[in-house]
């Protein structure tokens, strides 16, 4: 999980330009121990590298580097929907040298789904900013039959269909919930096949094992064009720019409809003004350079560049959202 489809090429790439700068970093970094100098600045990953999430983490790292403020190291930290890694940061020192970036499930969606994430979502990390956001597209395998939203819906009604997603509680199991309860499905018309992770799910579907799937697609309209994949509408209230061919939910019949996950940037409570600003600032800078734009479009994701305030509405606003869905679908984790 973590946005976007298999960016381990990407992460490569970060991982030689961070090297170059000495810094050492492996799937999960830490700081070689150093004689002299200046602790290292730490950027906890709650999911896996390779994603997304691990591939702006280092974007991030790598202009902390270049802008002389001494090391960084990337740190992923996965495991229970992103509690493990978002624990660890908010047990961190609040001196400004940890930060999480994290997408925005940890704290909209598993405060409803587990009884003990091990942290305080609210209480133990505050966001600073609200770097990215990214759509999810419905696919379906091309032997499914399914060429549009209403085929897809009308042919559930009919029988059930088996949908792929990262996992219980998912950006896909939230999205494909979200889906049957606005359109009136019944709770038996879609099945659940609930894998590891995005990449799990995306080959599920292209298998043919799994029917569809809600799914962050990254650099998958390449399987669209190519017709591997069939592309039925898009879960932004916006078309996305890489499928700009494909619906959004909202166009093909559920006005309203808008499921985007947020990548955040968040710090334990009690982190220095001057320390958060500065991180703020430094996503800022990361954000307005040309070449982020193109990774992030490769990564099917498009800048938010929130501030605290922003990044802390979004919560809001989707915990909200989530706990209705959650709690009508009798989604529980222990």
């Amino acid at each position: 999980m973590g946005g976007g489809l298999d960016l381990a090429r990407e992460g490569r790439w970060t991982r030689r330009a961070l090297c170059g700068s000495g810094f050492a970093l492996g799937a999960t970094t830490r700081p070689a121990r150093a004689q002299q100098g200046p602790e290292p600045r730490r950027i906890v990953v709650n999911f896996p590298p390779g994603g997304q999430l691990d591939g702006v983490a280092r974007l991030l790292a790598d202009r902390v580097q270049r802008d002389g403020r001494g090391p960084v190291v990337v740190e992923n930290r996965p495991g229970a929907g992103g509690n493990i890694g978002a624990a660890a940061a908010a047990q961190a020192r609040p001196d400004g040298r940890t930060v999480l970036a994290s997408i925005d499930t940890p704290f909209t969606v598993n405060p409803h789904l587990y009884r003990d994430m091990g942290f305080d979502p609210v209480r133990d990390l505050v966001p600073l900013t609200l770097v990215s956001s990214f759509p999810l597209v419905l696919v379906a395998h091309p032997g499914a039959g399914l060429s549009d939203l209403a085929g897809f819906l009308a042919a559930a009604k009919r029988q059930p269909l088996f949908y792929a997603s990262a996992g219980v509680g998912s950006p896909g199991h939230l999205a494909m919930e979200h889906l049957r309860q606005r359109s009136g499905l019944a709770s038996g018309a879609l099945e659940h096949v609930p894998l590891r992770g995005n990449t799990e799910a995306l080959t599920a579907v292209l298998s043919g094992s799994a029917q569809a799937g809600f799914l962050a697609m990254g650099g998958g309209p390449d399987l669209v064009r190519s017709g591997r994949l069939r592309a039925l509408a898009v879960s932004s209230p916006r078309r996305d720019p890489a499928l700009p061919e494909v619906p959004t939910v909202a166009e093909s019949g559920l006005p309203g409809f808008d499921v985007r996950i947020g990548l955040l940037l968040l710090a334990p409570r009690g982190t220095p003004e001057a320390e958060a600003a500065g991180w703020a600032a430094l996503v800022r800078a990361v954000l307005d350079d040309a070449a982020t734009a193109a990774r992030l479009a490769e990564w099917g994701a498009q800048a938010e560049g929130g501030d605290a305030a922003a990044a802390a509405a979004w919560v809001r606003a989707g915990r909200e959202r989530w706990g209705e869905v959650v709690r009508a679908a009798g989604m529980r984790l222990e």
